[in-house]
């Protein structure tokens, strides 16, 4: 009892002792001193800023303070023009006094949280209206008030910053007119817009030919989506997959590059169009819009158009446009006035023509020295050559053993094709299809990563991917007779090139959307059937459809029963030449098990 007591004294001594030092130091952040100063660049109290007329350009501010406090600080800055003259005479400079038309604050207030050593930002956003040529502007920006701590100062050695500001020669506006884009696939059809490219004819717009050789260029297309007509961005398919690849699929044939610009969900008069006759005009445009449609331009990331044939009707037909550096970036701007939309091939297809209205500054290319654009991407789909490759005779058995053959892969060795399990498991990620029992009637061709997805088939699929790493997907398609993707004998002995197997998917996907198909299995396999694979990648927007890019197509020459219920296939597959496994690898996963 005796030693209980004094432990319990102990404990309540230390406890009394903790709690002392807490109030002391609560009382120091509720009593002490703090000063608050401006953070500033290399310590100096000027920063030097050009504005370009083709962008919004902004200032950023911050402040500090030496001691924390345990209140929340509020710190209110002005702008003072009382300032400039005995500026420009200690420092021997005729800075002008900057029109409040030029500059507007998104905040005016440092807030510090409580026990935070540095505030929040203060933007000041810049524009070039009533700006001069081969001015110089000088904007002083003090801190006025304090409030929240009764103990916290403003520092008089640290509460401006001079702002100099100047401005770039304003670009030209670009005005198009009566340009014209086409649904219809050809060569001499009109179907993609580029502002900052033409084609050997001194022309914006391209044929699918023609806009491949530039692919990284290439701003929007027209296009039927389902029974809607819009404009697109190349890069749509790859975020957002499903019938916008599929749709999208025949427009970028041989493109290296996708890409995005912005087309926003908003519809305006002409008269919007009508009043933007110089860069500055349209940059002032575009903030009066944001304000007065509460929209921010500058972060919306849509990829589509509103459908032209119904949406754009009356005097409300102007859409606009913009590029930056990142997806939801958005630094410069275009207005697109939609003058007609005709309805050609009685509705089966569609033309627009329009006139455009965008800034002379190639943005596009500017993307591309920006760190971190996700603007620009490199095609999965994209093939340097057009060349296909023949394996005839290829044969896999649902057999696994030492020499037993049962996967394919058309790009893990450039000796074979054909692999045992045990070679597989080393090479997982490059493994296309293994040959398996589906039932006691039928074999499949199985990709890797049927189990993950569809339970019921795990067992099945389980010893032919004992020990890999990866499970790779490829979408397997088939013949299935009388329905929309029925391959034939002759689809196979069709194809000669990249290009005509790419044509073959087009014809398929007016009715069967190869681009979009998720199959992990073949139909059942027997002599002179026919069956499509496709390397794909998951949708950026879902993470779980697929995305498909490239394609082959098998024959199956002959099935013979071996032994104890197992079979052997012998086949002959086209596939391109170049790997497009690899830069379909988005889609494989680590295999779990």
């Amino acid at each position: 009892m005796y030693k209980y007591t004094i432990l319990n004294c102990f404990m309540f001594i230390i406890l009394l002792t903790i709690s002392s030092c807490d109030d002391k130091e609560n009382n120091i952040y509720e009593t002490g001193h703090k000063t608050i100063s401006l953070i500033k660049e290399n310590d100096e109290s000027v920063q030097e800023i050009i504005v370009d007329p083709a962008q919004r350009s902004q200032v950023v501010l911050q402040a500090k303070t030496d001691n924390l406090s345990a209140f929340g600080i509020v710190v209110e800055v002005e702008t003072n023009s009382s300032l400039i003259d005995s500026y420009n005479k200690a420092n021997n400079t005729n800075y002008q006094e900057l029109s409040p038309n030029s500059y507007s604050f998104e905040t005016s207030e440092f807030i510090f949280p409580r026990y935070s050593e540095v505030s929040s930002h203060i933007n000041i956003t810049l524009n070039s209206t009533g700006m001069d040529n081969e001015v110089k502007y000088l904007l002083p920006v003090q801190m006025i008030t304090i409030t929240g701590d009764p103990n916290a100062n403003i520092d008089p050695n640290n509460d401006i910053v001079y702002i100099v500001i100047s401005k770039l020669p304003p670009p030209k506006l670009i005005h198009l007119k009566n340009l014209e884009l086409t649904t219809e696939i050809g060569p001499d059809k009109k179907n993609w817009f580029s502002a900052y490219a033409t084609n050997s004819a001194g022309e914006h717009t391209y044929s699918i030919s023609e806009a491949a050789e530039k692919s990284h260029m290439m701003d929007f297309v027209l296009l039927k989506y389902g029974s809607n007509l819009r404009l697109h961005t190349s890069i749509i398919g790859w975020q957002h997959g499903g019938d916008y690849h599929r749709y999208l699929f025949p427009y970028i044939e041989g493109f290296k590059k996708l890409t995005h610009t912005t087309n926003m969900n908003r519809l305006y008069k002409t008269e919007v169009f009508d009043a933007v006759n110089s860069s500055e005009e349209m940059v002032a445009k575009i903030d009066e819009l944001k304000n007065t449609d509460n929209y921010n331009f500058y972060a919306a990331d849509r990829m589509t158009s509103h459908n032209l044939q119904s949406q754009i009707q009356g005097d409300s037909r102007v859409l606009i446009q913009g590029w930056g550096p990142k997806i939801g970036v958005n630094t410069q701007f275009s207005l697109i006035n939609i003058k007609e939309v005709i309805s050609i091939n009685n509705g089966a297809n569609y033309k627009i023509i329009f006139d455009i209205k965008y800034l002379d500054v190639d943005v596009r290319n500017e993307s591309l020295k920006t760190e971190g654009q996700n603007v620009i991407i490199d095609n999965p789909g994209y093939n340097p050559s057009n060349e296909v490759i023949e394996y005839k005779g290829v044969e896999l058995t649902t057999e696994i053993g030492d020499n037993k053959k049962n996967w394919f892969s058309a790009y893990a060795d450039m000796d074979k094709v054909t692999f045992t399990q045990q070679e597989a498991k080393d090479k997982s990620s490059m493994m296309d299809f293994t040959l398996v029992n589906h039932s006691s009637s039928e074999i499949r061709f199985y990709n890797a990563g049927i189990g993950y997805y569809h339970n019921s088939y795990k067992e099945i699929i389980s010893p032919y991917i004992n020990n890999f790493a990866k499970l790779p997907f490829t979408m397997l398609g088939g013949w299935r007779a009388g329905s929309a993707d029925a391959t034939k004998v002759e689809h196979y002995d069709n194809v000669t090139d990249v290009s005509s197997i790419t044509q073959l998917i087009n014809t398929y996907n007016t009715t069967y959307g190869y681009p979009i198909a998720d199959r992990m299995f073949s139909d059942a396999l027997s002599k002179d059937k026919v069956g499509v694979i496709g390397w794909g990648n998951k949708d950026k927007s879902t993470n779980s459809k697929f995305i498909n890019s490239a394609f082959g197509i098998y024959i199956i020459r002959d099935v013979q029963q071996t032994i104890d219920g197992n079979y052997k296939v012998i086949f002959d597959i086209k596939v391109p030449k170049s790997d497009v496994r690899t830069p379909n690898s988005a889609s494989t996963i680590t295999n779990t098990n």
